[in-house]
């Protein structure tokens, strides 16, 4: 009799493999995060095949089955399945006997670094077959503005944000098809800069700065060509950026004039704090509790927190203080007034090198512009009367704190 399988079992070797391609993808195969989590998965898995001598994986879309019965879909479980479903492998089937270097050639293919017909000639233990090229791709909703989401998307992202603000425990599937949607209107030539959220109240600053935030760090992935799931992960680190600041007081965010030291260097903890609340939430892709720690470093690595020398900062960061700098310059607050897309690009013309990272503000700008103009002649302004301010009247404040 065929034994039955701890399912738990199952789903923690499960995150562990997640958790190396989400490393792979957001660096290399060689990092030394995946290189540790290598055994790991291996031991998990040899424990598996110890009990049943083969282990059979089916992948249908985001669904991940096993012996042909549904796993629970999990961030984990869809991200595998997401990447595997991307290089056409319709079932994988591992044996016992698995070595290290099976496991690594995995993590090569599920990135696109190498092609799964490799499984056929050095992997003993790995097989696989690939989906039928007549099945019908999964069709995600595009969502080329805000207005368009559905009262139960909205509602989602409304209840993930207080989830956020109460500190809560976060479920990362009830904004990832939103995000999903986004990516897919931009990759079929929406313009990103009509789905960007209107600022109604003073206090929907937060939620509609970070999904703006989201929308613009999609179209800075698309212009560049990410594939799709780590275009969906820098959609998802958009969002959560600036989640450390439910650990700010909500005086000092709001405060119109210049912060006391005191206030600033509450301010200044908001990074490593978010990072450090993401890491204990399940699912949330590495990516973005990166860049909720590194969004503030600045290109020149002069911001804060303060890291070793050395320290690299992920493209993702970097395409965050971006699309975070944008925002936050087009949008009125309390102690600033909203800027026009000229007056915007030529500060960001000047931070570029030093906060911001040359070659990705050009190619930034160079898409909004022309992306600009299309609003401009469809007569919407990207900031309704957008005054002339100098730097000096806008240096009482940080734009991006």
């Amino acid at each position: 009799m065929k034994p039955i399988l701890d399912r738990q079992a199952i789903q923690d070797a499960l995150r562990q493999l997640s958790a190396a391609l989400a490393a792979a993808t957001l660096y290399s195969t060689e990092h030394q995060q995946v290189r540790a989590l290598v055994p790991q998965i291996l031991e998990s898995f040899a424990r598996l095949l110890s009990k049943q001598s083969e282990l059979t994986f089916l992948i249908v879309k985001k669904d991940l089955l096993f012996d042909g019965k549904p796993l629970e879909r999990t961030p984990h479980s869809e991200r595998i399945a997401r990447l595997l479903y991307a290089r056409n492998i319709g079932f994988i089937r591992f044996y016992e006997g698995l070595d290290s270097g099976e496991i690594e050639l995995l993590l090569r293919v599920a990135v696109g670094l190498e092609e799964a017909a490799l499984f056929n000639s050095v992997t003993p233990h790995i097989d696989y077959g690939e989906v039928d090229t007549h099945d019908d791709r999964e069709t995600v909703r595009p969502i080329a503005r805000f207005e368009q989401l559905t009262d139960e998307e909205l509602k989602n992202i409304r209840d993930f944000y207080d989830a956020i603000g109460d500190k809560d425990n976060l479920d990362i599937r009830e904004v990832s098809s939103v995000i999903a949607g986004f990516a897919a209107a931009f990759q079929q030539e929406a313009n990103p800069l009509l789905a960007l959220v209107p600022l109604r109240r003073e206090d929907e600053y937060t939620f509609t700065h970070s999904i703006n935030v989201s929308i613009l760090n999609l179209a800075q992935g698309t212009s560049l060509g990410l594939e799709e799931q780590l275009l969906h992960d820098v959609g998802i680190a958009g969002m959560l950026h600036d989640a450390g600041k439910i650990f700010v007081d909500k005086e000092i965010i709001r405060k119109p004039g210049q912060l006391t030291d005191e206030e600033w260097q509450q301010m200044q903890q908001h990074p490593s704090r978010g990072a450090q609340y993401l890491m204990n939430q399940e699912g949330i892709p590495q990516v973005a509790i990166c860049t909720a720690f590194e969004h503030h470093m600045r290109y020149d690595m002069a911001g804060y927190p303060k890291v070793p020398e050395g320290w690299q900062l992920n493209l993702c960061s970097q395409m965050t203080m971006i699309s975070d700098t944008f925002d936050a310059l087009r949008t009125r607050r309390s102690y600033k007034e909203p800027w026009d897309f000229p007056k915007i690009s030529g500060l960001m013309l000047k931070l570029a090198g030093k906060q911001l990272n040359p070659y990705l503000t050009m190619n930034f700008l160079k898409v909004l512009e022309g992306l600009g103009e299309q609003i401009i002649e469809s007569g919407i302004s990207l900031s309704a009367d957008a005054p002339e301010l100098s730097e000096a009247e806008l240096a009482t404040r940080h734009v991006c704190e």
